[in-house]
């Protein structure tokens, strides 16, 4: 029965957009340079619907800056190369292959022969070069001039010959080839007008999305074929894509991308328990009611393992003052929390286990890090670990100067009663949940917090322009490469977040960071880079700036009915969409 409404279902999302036939592949021939994906060769047909939470805001990669129109983008534009969200690991792309100069600094990528545009225009290192053209061009400011820059130095990019491309750095950057593939190649026979009278970045906007789909042309695996404000967006398989599988089948499988674009998460994930969708990410608390639908929606619920997400308290320890004068923190108050001790005590002061068991159901693990086991690559096991223990908690207080009154309060050696406002967003019941355990478990050491619970634009506000506030509860998403964290790492960092956009290093500590964290981009070799952030890693869990909490597991659910499925720890739950195949087609 289930899947007799799904049929109906598609039906008449397909038919609402008046359609034409699925376009048809076997008329282009594959590529020279074709790619044999290792996946199980399966069928071709079907549809893959999935829901997302509000409106992507554009479709031009020199203007996005959200995850939602990111994730749209990266459907339809390819990169020179991939990541495997499995293997963690940098593949080819667009280029078949690289050779890295002996001075670490050059690299020399060979372009995919006979690759065309969705538009069946042929590609070629005439759009790689007007893509950085256009990245680097200051009339168009974007995210992309800076992530490909070393110290303000953008790469050197020429063209060697149409199938090869040189970028040099101006200095040894160790993600190169990660960045590198963050970079959707535009199509410079459609762009370049547009690139020269100025208006690259109005072009590819959702009007033009609503209206000519069919301007936004990608090497990808799919194109655009409609977008409906409020409604669905629905991709295509785009008949010139660059990969086949091990029968010579072109890829992807599927003839349709249809996503619902829904008003917030919570009726996403309606939508998947309600048999509407093919996959969702769901959080821990949501697993067991969501699997009483399984049987009836044909679908599972996986266990992904840690999350890459980390969840932390922190302290204020900026010394700055207002405009009018007056300091951030109170001086008693800063003295606490810019004392290593005290920090300490309150992170042997929280009972993670508790966390994991009452917040997130057991689906969960104490974390005291920055990094979770997700991140294979990079996670360090071997960092200080803080277990649930008040005596000890209560010691390091003491040591510092602390004393607990006959009232059952703890105060300074100055008699100020050890007080402080914990911040969170509102938004999210997990973290408004574990900022509720947290508050219990001060009370026991005779440490009042008062809990603060704000729209998560207001918080931020504090945290990063009026520093307004004592403490903070919040989490970053990790995973990937280190030197995704400078922001957070480097004591100039705008997410440095206990004392963000130092003019020089506040500690030694701090310092240190600072100099391993150089280090660290500054060699290829693997080796020395996890010497380095380990290090890293060592220094934040010993001086405690942020007071790690736990990790939630991360749960994907799937219908059974798609084959080639691999789920990764990290990224999207999908990143081999145009492997993915179904033995129902509607």
């Amino acid at each position: 029965m289930s899947r007799l409404i799904l049929s109906l279902g598609l039906t008449l999302i397909l038919s609402s957009c008046a359609k034409p036939p699925a376009v048809s592949r076997e008329e282009h021939p594959l590529p020279d340079g074709v790619d044999t994906a290792r996946a199980e060769p399966g069928r071709r047909g079907g549809v893959f619907i999935q829901s997302v939470p509000g409106e992507p805001s554009t479709f031009n990669p020199l203007v996005s800056e959200d995850a939602t129109s990111g994730g749209f983008i990266g459907l339809f534009l390819d990169s020179l190369t991939r990541y495997n969200a499995v293997t963690q690991e940098i593949e080819p792309g667009l280029a078949t292959r690289w050779d890295i100069g002996k001075d670490n600094k050059t690299f020399t990528f060979h372009l995919r022969p006979g690759v065309r545009w969705s538009d069946g225009a042929p590609f070629s290192a005439d759009d790689v070069l007007f893509t950085f053209q256009a990245i680097y061009d200051s009339r168009y400011p974007n995210r992309s001039a800076f992530d490909l820059s070393v110290d303000g130095k953008p790469f050197r990019v020429e063209k060697v010959d149409d199938l090869t491309v040189r970028i040099a750095t101006p200095e040894i950057f160790a993600p190169f080839l990660e960045y590198v593939g963050g970079v959707g190649i535009l199509p410079k026979h459609r762009l370049e007008a547009a690139f020269r009278d100025g208006t690259l970045q109005k072009a590819w906007n959702v009007r033009a999305a609503q209206y000519e789909p069919q301007t936004l042309v990608g090497t990808g695996a799919f194109r655009l074929r409609s977008y409906q404000p409020a409604e669905r967006i629905i991709f295509e398989a785009n008949p010139h894509y660059w990969r086949a599988d091990s029968a010579g089948v072109r890829l992807p499988y599927v003839d349709f991308l249809v996503t619902k674009l829904v008003k917030d998460i919570n009726a996403s994930t309606l939508a998947f328990a309600t048999g509407q969708t093919d996959a969702e990410g769901l959080s821990p608390d949501n697993v067991a009611w969501i699997e009483r639908f399984a049987k009836r929606y044909d679908f599972l619920v996986h266990n992904r393992g840690p999350s890459p997400n980390t969840g932390f308290i922190w302290f204020n320890q900026n010394p700055g003052k207002d405009a009018a004068g007056k300091p951030f923190v109170v001086p008693h108050k800063l003295a606490w929390f810019t004392d290593r001790r005290f920090r300490q005590a309150v992170s042997h002061g929280i009972d993670r286990d508790g966390i994991v068991r009452g917040v997130l159901f057991g689906r969960g693990l104490p974390l005291w890090g920055p990094e979770t086991p997700a991140n294979k690559k990079w996670y360090n096991p071997n960092v200080t670990q803080y277990p649930y223990n008040p005596a000890r908690a209560r010691a390091l207080l003491a040591e510092a100067g602390f004393r607990l009154g006959e009232d059952g309060k703890l105060r300074d050696s100055k008699g100020n009663l050890v007080e402080f406002t914990l911040n969170s967003n509102q938004e999210n019941q997990l973290r408004v949940n574990m900022a509720t355990v947290f508050k219990e478990n001060m009370r026991e050491l005779g440490i009042t917090v008062n809990l603060a619970f704000l729209d998560f634009g207001t918080f931020v506000g504090k945290i990063q322009d009026s520093f307004d506030y004592e403490a903070g509860l919040l989490g970053l998403t990790g995973g990937g490469d280190p030197a995704g964290g400078m922001s957070v790492f480097s004591s100039k960092g705008r997410l440095h977040q206990w004392y963000p956009n130092q003019t020089s290093p506040a500690t030694p500590w701090e310092a240190r960071i600072d100099e391993l964290m150089s280090l660290q981009l500054r060699t290829l070799d693997y080796a020395t880079r996890r010497k380095y952030f380990d290090e890293v890693q060592k220094i934040m869990s010993d001086e405690t700036p942020y007071i790690y909490l736990v990790t939630a597991n991360a749960y994907v659910g799937l219908k059974d009915r798609w084959k080639n499925i691999q789920i990764p720890p990290l990224g999207s739950l999908v990143w081999n969409l145009d492997e993915l195949w179904t033995v129902f087609t509607p």
